[in-house]
């Protein structure tokens, strides 16, 4: 008995070092072992193959448990794939070269049969069939406008076939989108309703069951903060009276509108003027249709040259836009005339041109000017542009 304890303890060292997983083997492979194996194993191995036996060292320690013993066997012959290792052990009981234990089992022997057959068993996969994945986890979304995004683990659980599609779906409404992967985009939402969103797997079987609820989000449109300096027109040129207006809108809300002339604060514009042009451009925008500042301007108290002037728009949230036109003023050497009979044209002569008139020798304050007029579309008005 010591001799063969010896001369197999080889075997089973390998066989124990070599064991590392198995494939789900046949429902037969564990009784046919206890009926036809276990004995073999045994009354061969398990003297020395337990705790403080000779190959005890070895780490394959078996018991008088046909399950625990048949357990050995299953990792080894399917790992890496099912049956891998079949034929190893069957040449290593029939004393293939390098088995210490030599011959244990005779090939051609009723017991070889026997081994030969549990072999075959065990290296026969279950034939399960697939089943619907399970639910995804950690599903969380981001609203946009209109829209979320929904982001997820897949499941642990396939179902045994590939996942094909994912299904994100919201509470309220059921409005689904799907993805081949995480994540799920889910478009056709209402601005300003709060929505939680579950996500469902499918494999070849169908649809899985739905994950938990997502955290809740609330679509909203794109915050808008957008302002114009309509008048005085960039890159013009202004003189006398004129007008000074824009837009501004928020979709927080305008506190006031600040002008600069040349860099320099002057002073707030009037706001809340009717614009229903810029309320059907920025219909989402509360009270957009009142959005509009105006003040009439003389820009002749400015000096004849280029100017600058800056509007600034503050939101209630305490940020700011702003905009700035550069122009260039015209004048008469008197900024502002009042006298109603400083204006003489009953000597001056005239001609047109497109969208200009030129007055030749028009009496100013009793000095002679030519002055050249320009249609203004902004200002829908002719406006002087020249003055010599």
């Amino acid at each position: 008995m010591t001799r063969k304890c010896s001369r197999i303890t080889g075997f089973f060292t390998w066989l124990a070092l070599g064991a590392a997983g198995a494939a789900a083997q046949s429902p037969e492979a564990e009784s046919y072992y206890r009926d036809n194996i276990h004995a073999t194993v045994t009354s061969k191995c398990i003297d020395c193959h337990i705790d403080g036996g000779r190959a005890g060292y070895t780490g394959l320690l078996f018991t008088n448990s046909a399950p625990g013993n048949h357990d050995v066997f299953d990792d080894f012959v399917n790992t890496p794939t099912p049956g891998a290792r079949a034929n190893t052990v069957l040449s290593k009981i029939r004393g293939a070269s390098g088995h210490g234990g030599g011959v244990q089992v005779p090939q051609g022997s009723g017991e070889y049969q026997k081994f030969e057959r549990y072999m075959e068993l065990l290296s026969e996969t279950q034939n399960t069939s697939p089943s619907v994945p399970g639910a995804p986890v950690s599903v969380s979304a981001v609203a946009d406008n209109q829209s979320a995004t929904v982001s997820f683990s897949a499941p642990s659980d396939n179902g045994g076939a590939a996942i094909t599609s994912y299904t994100a779906t919201s509470d309220p409404g059921d409005v689904s989108g799907s993805c081949a992967a995480s994540p799920c985009s889910v478009t056709g939402l209402t601005n300003g309703t709060a929505y939680t969103f579950t996500v469902t797997a499918t494999n070849e079987v169908g649809e899985g069951p739905a994950s938990a609820a997502s955290n809740a989000v609330t679509p909203a449109a794109p915050a808008v903060f957008r302002m114009a300096l309509e008048e005085p027109v960039n890159g013009e040129i202004h003189s006398g009276v004129g007008n000074l207006r824009g837009w501004a809108v928020a979709s927080a809300g305008i506190i006031k509108v600040e002008i600069l002339i040349d860099g320099v604060y002057e002073f707030d514009a009037p706001y809340g003027a009717s614009r229903g042009d810029v309320g059907g451009a920025f219909p989402d925008v509360a009270d957009s249709k009142n959005s509009g500042y105006s003040l009439a301007y003389t820009y002749s108290l400015l000096s004849a040259g280029e100017h600058s002037i800056t509007a600034v728009a503050h939101s209630e949230l305490g940020e700011t836009i702003e905009v700035t036109n550069t122009f260039t003023v015209v004048k008469f050497p008197n900024p502002y005339i009042t006298e109603p009979n400083a204006i003489d044209l009953n000597t001056a002569s005239c001609s047109v041109e497109n969208d200009e008139i030129v007055l030749i020798d028009a009496l100013v304050e009793e000095v002679m000017h030519d002055v050249t007029l320009k249609w203004r579309t902004a200002a829908q008005g002719f406006e002087i542009i020249e003055i010599r």
